[in-house]
């Protein structure tokens, strides 16, 4: 300040000096006086327009930008920003200053004393380049179906532990779904839905790191990450080959940027999670009266587990009075004393059984709250000489939300990438990579949540007696021996790039990985106060035998690339780039597996401390695969575009006279708003481009030696030989085809993207189809005197229509800077060709909506009206015009009356039933569903301003449906399970709106009609219990301030940021009859489908919700 006032008291003093001294020498009429005067005037009057301004040019994260460009517009006065962003400049009065760096807009503004410019990403030069197959493209020459991720949103401003759960919902086309909320789990991903209905309609897509396949997302640091991008049509994915058949998910990590000094960043997150949505159990006296509802209407006594629920009731009532109607922690149980202390638990003197009556809070005493997970991540990057660096190591620990006996996962990651320059023509370098993972779980000798859900809150009690635990849940896990799996990952690669001559570049490189998995299984013995048909023992060992299992796998792969790429161009308009190369693979895996039991100490487990019965088992599986590939780019003008590909590729998975076929693919491009005819509309449309591809790759993950005929012994002998010994049985060899090949994916894919905006407005639209041709299906049917079944051979088919819609904004208003982005994306998929001549309703056939549930349509609850009855009451038959339903009767004693369900006559011939249960006669069967997600979206909406930065994502699913006859659906449909808080609304004649019908024990099996899935009575597939798995989900929420940097240059930091982050704050979902979190999709210890037919649907550990705060730093 005090130099500036000295500056303009200097300009001052002059100005005058020349003015009085002009006046005396033009009075004295001297020439040269005149001639003096006007040059000193000359001088002051330009010193006088010259102003010195100070600014500093940050970008919109606050970061200074080094050697931005500063220029004085309209001449040559300027100068470059330094280490901390800041100029000096000596501009005139009233100049504009032109603020520009490669990859931001360049800004103009008015020039003033002191500035902050923020520049802004110009999204055609940073965001619009795409990592595609062996190399990137423009955006705006890309012709096919690519879709990008925003890395800093998704992964870097909000770290995750898991790189696959962070992408669900930002790609359109891109489905990921999560079979249970374990920590240990690893979601579901498929691009474009199902591929193929073989190898257990594995469509699982290639995922490519650093241009190397890695199975297992997990290994990876999301931290790492540079970028991501989903290739999904054929003529993107082909250039990889037959592994790619079903998409490819493209990560690159980060390298070493070019600077002049070291950068270190470390970030952390400290979070806290608890279960997002659980049932609750009805409390124990309506528990009960609809347990003696069942066993009335099913004419058996009210009994359970030797417990007579009639004389349970009083004593149930008068605890939850004297409770409060309030449920009990874990605790220890406490005798029946009186009526007025009623106690846990009545003890007969007589016959010593027990009655338990106390209402347990089963989600409060088997849950955390909020458990405990934390992460660290620390990075180097930065230039030495002609080589770039970039080591990174990554700490993650996260906790289950078990209360007794929680698992653990804890993760290590070390990564290094190297590149030197070792001439200018010849650059080399390395990447290395290591993961060690350990998950540690509970060895339960019972299925954990499974028993959580089944008997009700009362039984088996989850309390202690004399400080032992009953027989249940908690006494299982308390005891339960260590399941411990540790996984070591290795990834090492050597590359070189060498520019030979203008134009032309050779790739090569070579990636050896190694895989290590070590299980350390313990069993161990289980004693607890165990209840046996209502007597309490004194503790009881209730599980005696002990064991120890190990298992280890070992998978060591590599992979060799070799690639050329010539780029050139002719008179300035026709521009190439041609790549041709080679890429070979190999894998060998190796599985033991070694059990012994009866340990002889349980606290030292080892098989020389055991000395029960041993057995062991292994495998040893190798394979390869091999090709040569080749691209053709071609652009015209920036205009007209079109790629070519094609791959000879060869897989050991097929017979050696079927293994290599020839793969081609072609896309095109048309940038309608680049043509001379467009220039009026181009300040609406800033960007418009039609693109088309057409492709065929193959599909070698059919199964494993699908076309050798294998012998398998068999477990279970009882045969002995002449000498007493049991004999050695095989089973008979099934029928292979010995002419199986590939199966063959063929797409097309027609898109538009349009900017608008001056294209701060960026829409995408694609419209695809996916035939999967020779697709493996059961063959020929053979005579079942044969006694074996049909092979499988390349005979049948599969198309998948679908479109996707993308959307991206981004504004600045002065220092406020705005962005929004959503996507949408539906798809079908339809059985073409498969061998079901029959049409049978339970397998595929051609026609056949992969998905669609059969089922009937419920009409509502049968009244007293629909039926006719005798003099004495009793039932006789149907009123008129009521369709007959007790053809679905399938024994017991049921019969259809008022309360239960009554379905739609749909063929009209008063019956209900389902007829053969085939696609030409399936009776008042119809489609009632379909499993597959559908209509799934996701938007992002978010900001910053001075420091302060805000993103909300959104993630969902349109219609979603899914039949599961599970106690969770319907209320007793597994007989004596529990009752739950939701289903208390069914059929009393008191009640006669209800939405659940009459009470009566399901069996657990199918009924009287083929076609569809398991469940009889009231429990037939129907519309009305449709379990509805729709739902939009606030999926996260992160708001963070990164200090000023006048603060943090203080501290010697370039950036100090902290956050908070929350991970599935809420839903929107219809659980009225289905308190279940709605991606959950499988039950504990089965499949999808076991989890849906055996009506334990929802078992599982729980979806959770997480609070976490962080600190992200650079020096």
């Amino acid at each position: 300040m005090n130099e500036e006032r000295k500056k303009r008291g200097l300009t001052s003093s002059k100005f005058l000096t020349a003015i009085v001294v002009g006046a005396l020498l033009i009075n004295s009429n001297n020439v040269l006086a005149t001639q003096a005067l006007s040059n000193d005037l000359l001088k002051v009057s330009e010193q006088l327009q010259v102003q010195a301004i100070t600014g500093l040019v940050v970008d919109t994260h606050g970061e200074p930008v080094i050697g931005a460009s500063v220029v004085e517009k309209g001449t040559t006065n300027g100068i470059v920003t330094d280490l901390d962003g800041k100029f000096t400049l000596n501009v005139k009065l009233g100049a504009t200053i032109q603020v520009s760096f490669v990859g931001y807009q360049t800004q103009e503004v008015k020039a003033a004393k002191t500035m902050k410019v923020t520049l802004v990403e110009d999204t055609e030069l940073l965001d619009e380049v795409v990592v595609v197959g062996y190399g990137s493209q423009k955006k705006a020459n890309l012709t096919g179906a690519v879709s990008t991720v925003d890395v800093g949103k998704t992964l870097s401003a909000k770290p995750q532990m898991d790189v696959t759960k962070a992408l669900q919902g930002v790609v359109p086309g891109l489905t990921i779904l999560n079979t249970q909320g374990g920590i240990n789990e690893q979601p579901k991903m498929t691009i474009r839905g199902v591929g193929t209905l073989s190898n257990k309609e594995s469509s699982d897509p290639l995922i490519i790191v650093d241009g190397v396949p890695l199975d297992d997302l997990s290994l990876i640091n999301p931290q790492d990450i540079d970028n991501v991008s989903v290739l999904k049509d054929a003529a993107s994915t082909s250039i990889y080959g037959s592994r790619a058949a079903f998409g490819v998910v493209l990560i690159t990590t980060k390298q070493g940027t070019k600077k002049d000094k070291v950068s270190i960043n470390y970030s952390n997150n400290f979070a806290w999670s608890t279960p997002s949505i659980l049932p609750e159990y009805a409390d124990v006296p309506s528990q009960l009266k609809a347990l003696i509802a069942v066993n009335e209407r099913n004419g058996t006594a009210p009994e359970l587990f030797g417990m007579y629920l009639d004389k349970m009731l009083p004593y149930a009532e008068a605890w939850q009075a004297q409770h409060g109607h309030k449920k009990t922690g874990y605790r220890d149980m406490q005798p029946f004393q009186s009526m007025d202390n009623v106690g846990d638990y009545y003890l007969d003197p007589t016959t010593g059984k027990a009655m338990y009556y106390a209402d347990w809070d089963v989600t409060g005493i088997m849950y955390q709250n909020w458990a405990p997970s934390q992460s660290h991540n620390v990075n180097v990057q930065g230039t030495s000489g002609r080589t770039t660096y970039y080591l990174s190591f990554g700490y993650d620990k996260k906790e289950g939300v078990l209360n007794f006996n929680p698992d653990q996962v804890r993760r290590y990651n070390v990564n290094a990438n190297i590149t030197s320059d070792l001439t200018d023509w010849l650059q080399v370098g390395g990447r290395f990579s290591f993961t060690d993972r350990d998950y540690t779980e509970p060895n339960t000798r019972r299925s954990t949540y499974q028993y959580f859900w089944r008997w009700g809150s009362f039984f088996e009690p989850l309390g202690t007696i004399d400080g032992t635990d009953m027989r249940n849940a908690i006494s299982y896990l308390k005891q339960a021996g260590n399941n411990e799996t540790s996984t070591n990952y290795v990834r090492m690669t050597g590359f070189a790039k060498a520019k030979l001559f203008k134009g032309f570049t050779l790739n090569a490189d070579y990636t050896y990985n190694v895989k290590n998995l070590f299980q350390d299984k313990v069993g161990l013995p289980v004693t607890d106060v165990y209840d046996s048909w209502g007597n309490i023992t004194t503790p009881t060992t209730v599980v005696s035998d002990s064991y120890l299992q190990q298992q280890s796998e070992k998978t060591t792969s590599y992979a060799f690339n070799v690639y050329a790429n010539y780029e050139f161009n002719l008179k300035q308009k026709h521009n190439f780039n041609i790549m041709l190369g080679a890429n070979a693979e190999g894998e060998e895996f190796y599985w033991h597996r070694s059990k012994k039991m009866g340990l002889l100490n349980p606290n030292q487990p080892e098989f020389g401390l055991a000395n029960g019965t041993q057995t062991v088992d292994g495998r040893h599986v190798h394979s390869a695969t091999a090709g040569y590939f080749g691209r053709i780019n071609y652009n015209w003008n920036e205009i007209w575009l079109l790629e070519l590909n094609g791959r000879f590729d060869g897989s050991s998975s097929f017979p050696s006279k079927d293994r290599w076929a020839f793969f081609p693919s072609a896309s095109v491009g048309y940038r309608f708003s680049q043509e001379g005819y467009f220039d009026k509309l181009r300040n609406i449309i800033n960007n418009g481009k039609l693109r088309a591809s057409l492709g065929e790759i193959g599909n070698e993950a059919v199964g494993e030696d699908m076309f050798i005929s294998t012998i398998s012994t068999v477990d279970n002998r009882y045969w002995l030989d002449s000498e007493g010994n049991l004999m050695t049985m095989y089973n008979v060899p099934s029928l292979v085809s010995s002419s199986l090949t590939w199966e063959r994916i063929r797409t097309l894919d027609l898109g538009i993207d349009l900017g608008f905006l001056n294209n701060e407005l960026n829409v995408s639209f694609d419209w695809y189809q996916r035939k999967t041709l020779d697709m493996l299906a059961p063959g020929v049917t053979l005579p079942d005197v044969l006694g074996t079944k049909e092979p499988y051979t390349n005979a049948g088919s599969l198309r998948t229509r679908g479109w996707e819609l993308n959307l991206s904004w981004n504004h600045r208003f002065g220092d406020f800077n705005v962005y929004a982005s959503g996507n949408l994306s539906d798809y079908k998929t339809v059985v073409t060709d498969w061998n079901n001549p029959q049409g049978i309703l339970s397998d595929y056939f051609s026609g056949k909506v992969y998905g669609d549930i059969y089922g009937f349509e419920t009409d509502r609850l049968f009244t007293k009206d629909d039926f006719t009855y005798d003099a004495e009451g009793n039932r006789t038959g149907y009123a008129k015009g009521v369709a007959n339903q007790d053809g679905l009767v399938n024994g017991g004693n049921f019969i259809y009356g008022p309360g239960d369900v009554k379905f739609k006559d749909l063929d009209g011939n008063g019956t209900i039933d389902g007829g053969k249960g085939t696609k030409d006669d399936m009776g008042d069967l119809k489609v009632i569903g379909n499993s597959t997600p559908r209509y799934q979206y996701g938007f992002r909406l978010g900001g910053s301003w001075k420091g302060i930065d805000l993103d909300m994502y959104f993630q969902g699913v349109g219609k979603w449906d899914q039949w599961s006859y599970g106690a969770f659906v319907m209320p007793f449909s597994r007989g004596a399970d529990g009752i739950y808080a939701n289903q208390m609304d069914y059929w009393t004649e008191d009640n006669p709106d209800a939405f659940y019908p009459r009470l009566y024990p399901g069996s657990g099996t199918s009924g009287t009609v083929s076609g569809v899935g398991k469940g009889a009575y009231n429990f037939y597939p129907q519309s009305r219990y449709l379990v509805d798995r729709s739902y939009l989900r606030f999926k996260n929420l992160t708001i963070g301030y990164t200090l000023p940097q006048e603060l943090t240059k203080k501290w010697y930091l370039q950036k100090v940021r902290f956050y908070f982050t929350a991970e599935n704050l809420c839903e929107l979902i219809n659980n009225s009859y289905a308190p279940v979190d709605p991606e959950i999709d499988a039950s504990e210890g089965g499949t999808d489908a076991d989890a849906m037919q055996n009506g334990v649907w929802g078992r599982v550990a729980p979806m959770t919700r997480t609070v976490s705060f962080g600190l992200q730093v650079s020096f």
